[in-house]
Protein backbone atom coordinates (compact mmCIF):
# COMPACT_ATOMS: atom_id res chain seq x y z
CA UNK A 1 0.00 0.00 0.00
CA UNK A 2 1.72 3.20 -1.08
CA UNK A 3 1.20 6.42 0.83
CA UNK A 4 1.50 7.88 4.29
CA UNK A 5 -0.39 6.44 7.24
CA UNK A 6 -1.40 8.04 10.54
CA UNK A 7 -0.92 5.69 13.47
CA UNK A 8 -1.86 7.60 16.63
CA UNK A 9 -2.41 5.84 19.92
CA UNK A 10 -5.83 5.04 21.31
CA UNK A 11 -5.70 8.00 23.73
CA UNK A 12 -4.27 11.50 23.69
CA UNK A 13 -1.28 12.14 25.95
CA UNK A 14 0.78 15.18 26.71
CA UNK A 15 4.56 15.37 26.83
CA UNK A 16 4.35 16.11 30.57
CA UNK A 17 2.22 12.99 31.16
CA UNK A 18 4.76 10.81 29.38
CA UNK A 19 7.60 12.32 31.44
CA UNK A 20 5.65 11.57 34.61
CA UNK A 21 4.98 8.00 33.44
CA UNK A 22 8.68 7.38 32.73
CA UNK A 23 9.79 8.89 36.04
CA UNK A 24 7.20 6.80 37.92
CA UNK A 25 8.30 3.54 36.33
CA UNK A 26 12.05 4.19 36.50
CA UNK A 27 12.07 5.77 40.00
CA UNK A 28 14.16 8.63 38.58
CA UNK A 29 13.03 12.22 38.97
CA UNK A 30 12.13 14.09 35.78
CA UNK A 31 14.62 16.52 34.32
CA UNK A 32 14.71 20.00 35.81
CA UNK A 33 15.57 21.55 32.44
CA UNK A 34 13.43 24.61 31.76
CA UNK A 35 10.88 24.70 28.96
CA UNK A 36 12.09 27.17 26.36
CA UNK A 37 10.18 29.04 23.66
CA UNK A 38 10.37 27.36 20.27
CA UNK A 39 12.70 29.92 18.58
CA UNK A 40 15.17 29.77 21.48
CA UNK A 41 15.09 25.96 21.56
CA UNK A 42 15.65 25.80 17.78
CA UNK A 43 18.62 28.16 18.01
CA UNK A 44 20.19 26.16 20.85
CA UNK A 45 19.65 22.90 18.94
CA UNK A 46 21.37 24.35 15.87
CA UNK A 47 24.31 25.49 18.00
CA UNK A 48 24.45 22.05 19.66
CA UNK A 49 25.05 20.44 16.26
CA UNK A 50 28.67 21.71 16.42
CA UNK A 51 29.63 19.49 19.34
CA UNK A 52 30.82 15.95 18.75
CA UNK A 53 28.60 14.11 21.26
CA UNK A 54 24.90 13.45 20.59
CA UNK A 55 22.64 16.38 21.45
CA UNK A 56 19.09 17.37 20.59
CA UNK A 57 18.61 18.15 16.93
CA UNK A 58 16.48 20.92 15.39
CA UNK A 59 14.18 18.21 13.99
CA UNK A 60 13.50 16.91 17.51
CA UNK A 61 12.58 20.43 18.64
CA UNK A 62 10.15 20.83 15.73
CA UNK A 63 8.54 17.46 16.46
CA UNK A 64 7.88 18.44 20.08
CA UNK A 65 5.68 21.29 18.84
CA UNK A 66 3.58 19.20 16.44
CA UNK A 67 -0.04 19.03 17.50
CA UNK A 68 -1.66 15.93 16.01
CA UNK A 69 -4.56 15.51 18.40
CA UNK A 70 -7.27 15.51 15.75
CA UNK A 71 -5.56 13.13 13.30
CA UNK A 72 -7.67 10.06 12.48
CA UNK A 73 -5.88 6.74 12.67
CA UNK A 74 -5.32 4.25 9.87
CA UNK A 75 -5.02 1.20 12.13
CA UNK A 76 -8.00 -0.52 10.51
CA UNK A 77 -6.10 -0.77 7.20
CA UNK A 78 -3.61 -3.04 8.94
CA UNK A 79 -6.08 -4.94 11.14
CA UNK A 80 -4.43 -3.79 14.38
CA UNK A 81 -6.03 -2.51 17.57
CA UNK A 82 -3.53 -0.31 19.46
CA UNK A 83 -2.91 -0.80 23.19
CA UNK A 84 -2.41 1.81 25.87
CA UNK A 85 1.21 2.73 26.63
CA UNK A 86 0.76 2.10 30.37
CA UNK A 87 0.27 -1.62 29.69
CA UNK A 88 3.72 -1.99 28.11
CA UNK A 89 5.84 0.76 29.70
CA UNK A 90 7.32 -1.46 32.42
CA UNK A 91 8.60 -3.93 29.82
CA UNK A 92 10.83 -1.34 28.16
CA UNK A 93 11.64 0.94 31.10
CA UNK A 94 12.51 -1.68 33.73
CA UNK A 95 16.21 -1.67 32.80
CA UNK A 96 16.44 2.06 33.53
CA UNK A 97 15.26 1.79 37.14
CA UNK A 98 17.50 3.39 39.72
CA UNK A 99 16.69 0.88 42.48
Amino acid sequence: MPGTFNLPGPSTMTYEYLLTLVSTVTYNPPSRAPTLPKPVALWLAKVAQNIWWPAISPDEVLRRYIDDVDVPGDWDKFGIIPDEIEEHAITYLRRYRSA
